[in-house]
C-alpha cells in the first residue's frame, strides 16, 4: 500500500479491507477512550449479554488501565470496527483507494500520539511518574515488593535516566507534528514505547492495553514508509525522497496551519510542563518537614514494664517507626507487617497522637529528643503500657542512596 503517491492510485483489495478495519478500529479507539462512561448502561449490557463476562465491574478511575472495564471497552472496539469495516467493504467496493481519509487519519494518530508522548514524558522529567524512594520503601525487603514496586524503585532511583526517557519520548511526540520528520519519530516512539510495553508486561504493570496501542499507532504512521526504512537500514540501498499525498490546501491556509501548529506545540509544551511542575510541587509539599521526618529504629521496647527482645518472629514490638508524609505515619513490626496511623504531635505539650485509619480512636504518646537522632515515646496502645527508645536511621546509611556514580570499577559492587 504505497500511499505516498497522487489521489488516483489503485490499491488492491487487501489494501483496502485492512485500511478500513485500522481506519475504524482507530477512531473508535481515541472515541471509547474518552466517551465510553457517557454509555454505561450499554457497556455493562453489552459485557453481559455479548461476551458473557457480567456487568460487575467498576468504571471509576483506579490508575490502572487494565481493567475489567477497559477490556470490555477493547472487546466493544474490535466488534464494532469489524462490523464498520466489513459494511464499510460492501457498500464502497469499487473506490479505488482512500488517500485523503488516510490523509486525515494520520492527522489524529500524529496529534494524539504527540499528546501521549508529550504526557509519558513530562511525567518523567519533572519526577511526577516514578518519584524518589520513599522512607517506607527503603526498609522494605526486595523480595516483599510487588513487581511493579520493583520497577518503580528502579526508575525512581535515578532522575538522570527519568530525564533521559522523558526527552526522548518527548521528542518522538514533537518530530511526529511535522510531516519530514514523521519517519524519524515514528521509529523512536516505536523504540521508546516498546521498552515501555516490555516493561508493562515483564513487571505487571497495569498500562498495558494503553501502551500496546500507542506503539500500534505508531507502526500505522510509519507502515507507508516501511519500504524505505528497509532499504536504508537492512539493505543498504539508495533511497529515494519521498513525495507526500498532501490534499489541496490555499497558500494562506497553510501558512496559517503551519503557524497554528507551531504555537499550539509550545503552548501545550508549557500547559503540560506548568501542570508536571505543580504536580511536583504538591509531592514536595506533602512530605513532612517536622523534626520527626525520617526513619526511627527501636533500640529498647517496653510493654507493660517488660522489656521485649527483638525478635524477628514478633507481630506486636515495633522495628520501625517511619514519618515520611504530613499527617501520616507507618508502623513496621519486627516481623515486617503494618500499621498506619494518622499522625498529629504538639510541640507544647509534647504530646504525639496516633489514630488508626480504619477507627478513630486516639492514642496518645509523650515524646523527647534527647538530640536530633534520638527520640523517646511514653504512652499507651490499645491498653498497653508502651516506652520505646528509637535512633534516627539516615537515608544515607542505605546502599542505594549512599552508592554514588564511579568512572573508575576495580570490581563490580554488587548486592
Amino acid at each position: 500500500m504505497n500511499l505516498f503517491q497522487a489521489q488516483n492510485n489503485n490499491w488492491s483489495f487487501i489494501s483496502k479491507t485492512v485500511f478500513r478495519f485500522v481506519f475504524a478500529y482507530v477512531t473508535l479507539f481515541i472515541l471509547l477512550l474518552f466517551l465510553a462512561p457517557l454509555f454505561e448502561s450499554f457497556l455493562r449490557w453489552f459485557a453481559s449479554n455479548i461476551l458473557n463476562w457480567g456487568a460487575n465491574f467498576e468504571m471509576h478511575s483506579t490508575g490502572s488501565g487494565d481493567r475489567s472495564y477497559d477490556y470490555v471497552r477493547l472487546g466493544l472496539n474490535v466488534i464494532l470496527a469489524l462490523l464498520v469495516s466489513v459494511i464499510w467493504t460492501i457498500a464502497d467496493r469499487k473506490r479505488s483507494s482512500y488517500p485523503i481519509l488516510f490523509y486525515w487519519l494520520q492527522v489524529v494518530v500524529r496529534v494524539f500520539l504527540f499528546f501521549g508522548m508529550l504526557l509519558y514524558g513530562f511525567a518523567k522529567i519533572f519526577n511526577g511518574q516514578f518519584g524518589d524512594p520513599s522512607l517506607e520503601l527503603l526498609v522494605q525487603p526486595v523480595g516483599e515488593m510487588s513487581p511493579m514496586g520493583l520497577a518503580w524503585t528502579f526508575m525512581g532511583h535515578s532522575m538522570a535516566y527519568n530525564i533521559f526517557i522523558g526527552f526522548t519520548e518527548v521528542l518522538g511526540g514533537v518530530l511526529l507534528l511535522y510531516r519530514k520528520t514523521l519517519t524519524i519519530g515514528s521509529l523512536i516512539v516505536i523504540g521508546v514505547m516498546t521498552n515501555v510495553v516490555m516493561m508493562n508486561l515483564t513487571y505487571d504493570v497495569p498500562v498495558k492495553l494503553f501502551s500496546m496501542h500507542l506503539v500500534l499507532m505508531a507502526f500505522v504512521l510509519l507502515w507507508p514508509d516501511r519500504h524505505r526504512v528497509i532499504n536504508m537500514f537492512f539493505r543498504n540501498e539508495a533511497v529515494e525522497k519521498a513525495v507526500y499525498y498532501v490534499p489541496s490546501i490555499h497558500r494562506t491556509l497553510k501558512r496559517i496551519i503551519t503557524g497554528s501548529k507551531g504555537f499550539a506545540v509550545i503552548l501545550l509544551t508549557l500547559i503540560i510542563a506548568v501542570q508536571c511542575l505543580v504536580q511536583f510541587e504538591i509531592k514536595d509539599q506533602l512530605k513532612s518537614k517536622s523534626e520527626f521526618y525520617g526513619i526511627w529504629e527501636s533500640q529498647l521496647f517496653i510493654k507493660n514494664g517488660d522489656t521485649l527482645a527483638p525478635l524477628l518472629s514478633d507481630a506486636y514490638r515495633w522495628r520501625y517507626l517511619i514519618v515520611n508524609y504530613k499527617e501520616k505515619a507507618v508502623i513496621k513490626k519486627m516481623n515486617d507487617s503494618i500499621d498506619r496511623y494518622q499522625f498529629e504531635f504538639n510541640t507544647n505539650q509534647k504530646e504525639i497522637v496516633f489514630n488508626r485509619e480504619t477507627d478513630s480512636v486516639p492514642q496518645h504518646f509523650l515524646y523527647s529528643f534527647d538530640n536530633p537522632k534520638a527520640l523517646k515515646l511514653n504512652g499507651v496502645l490499645d491498653g498497653d503500657s508502651l516506652q520505646i527508645h528509637f535512633n534516627r536511621k539516615l537515608e544515607t546509611d542505605f546502599k542505594l542512596i549512599n552508592r554514588k556514580f564511579h568512572w573508575v570499577n576495580e570490581s563490580t559492587y554488587n548486592y
